[in-house]
């Protein structure tokens, strides 16, 4: 089952910020359409039968090229060329527009890992090694029990290889599509904001924004969860302008083209905290109409949504957010 296409999102979140419905479904159209005159990025990411569920993404970013020698000795790792052969490549589990990722054994331990293996060629014909760089080296910092952990990266002749934790309870939008009416209870959802909740507190302390949180990025690992796919992410305590991410989890401030800080990330769980609970993004629910809240919700996670799916100024904190009674 896929997603319902992001780029129909009529609804507008008027209630809590003064921009007319319409002129927020205009803005959509525009950016899936047009996106400034820039290219549509799709991201794939595996549904419940194991296929690929595709979600349009957009990326407005400026860049620079830098000389390929330069960037080599950024990107390169100490290890040996034939580092690749410590494994045992397994079953292919996921793939995106720069390379593949394999389920894998460590032979020296035989624990399984997940290794992305991502094609120097197309990373470079697409002048993105400025962006792997930024996601290994964010990676390498973050030691958290919700958040995925880089092992070990390093290089072959052809591939770039991140070797990760091994998901083996797939991902969240997974396991979403398999419960009854596509949406967990409020106690499970409450357990599973939660961890994400947290994972988000230890990204701020150390300047770290995702910018691209969705169901399909937060994986289940032993039944623990943890975010994963840190390729839009970067650290920064300045504000940000770049376009980047999800349709469905876009915050206003972004849409709207005005700059952004960390609390973005407070907005996507927000929209994360309804599609747990509902099944459904908030601003897909209803043509021409403002947020709404279905009738089996209780007024504890509508007090939590509300105080995440509003604009920045009045966006809550993330320890407002991890003492809320919904949470307790």
């Amino acid at each position: 089952m896929k997603r319902q296409n992001s780029a129909n999102v009529t609804g507008s979140p008027s209630r809590y910020f003064s921009t007319t419905q319409n002129q927020f479904a205009d803005i959509l159209k525009q950016i899936t359409q047009n996106c400034n005159n820039k290219p549509i990025k799709k991201a794939s990411s595996p549904n419940q039968n194991g296929q690929l569920q595709k979600r349009i993404k957009t990326q407005t970013s400026s860049s620079k090229m830098i000389n390929q020698n330069s960037q080599k000795k950024k990107v390169s790792s100490s290890v040996p060329k034939n580092k690749l052969e410590y494994y045992t490549i397994q079953e292919q589990i996921g793939s995106g527009k720069f390379g593949k990722v394999y389920k894998c054994i460590l032979n020296s331990t035989k624990k399984l890992y997940a290794i992305k293996m991502i094609d120097k060629q197309q990373l470079k014909k697409n002048q993105m090694n400025n962006q792997l760089q930024r996601e290994v080296t964010i990676q390498q910092m973050l030691k958290h029990p919700n958040i995925i952990q880089l092992i070990e990266f390093f290089e072959t002749t052809t591939n770039y290889c991140l070797v990760m934790e091994y998901a083996n309870g797939g991902n969240l939008f997974q396991s979403l599509m398999r419960q009854n009416n596509k949406r967990y209870s409020e106690p499970a959802a409450s357990n599973m904001i939660k961890q994400v909740a947290y994972a988000i507190q230890q990204m701020q302390k150390q300047s770290i924004i995702h910018r691209d949180l969705k169901p399909e990025n937060i994986l289940w690992c032993d039944n623990v969860l943890k975010i994963s796919d840190f390729g839009w992410s970067i650290q920064d305590k300045k504000e940000r302008e770049t376009l980047c991410g999800t349709i469905d989890y876009l915050p206003p401030e972004m849409v709207y083209g005005q700059s952004y800080d960390n609390s973005i990330d407070l907005w996507s769980l927000g929209v994360l905290t309804y599609e747990l609970t509902t099944g459904k993004t908030p601003f897909q629910i209803q043509e021409g109409f403002a947020l709404q809240f279905p009738d089996h919700l209780s007024g504890d996670v509508k007090d939590l949504m509300k105080g995440l799916l509003t604009d920045k100024k009045n966006r809550k904190q993330i320890d407002w957010v991890l003492n809320h009674v919904w949470l307790c």
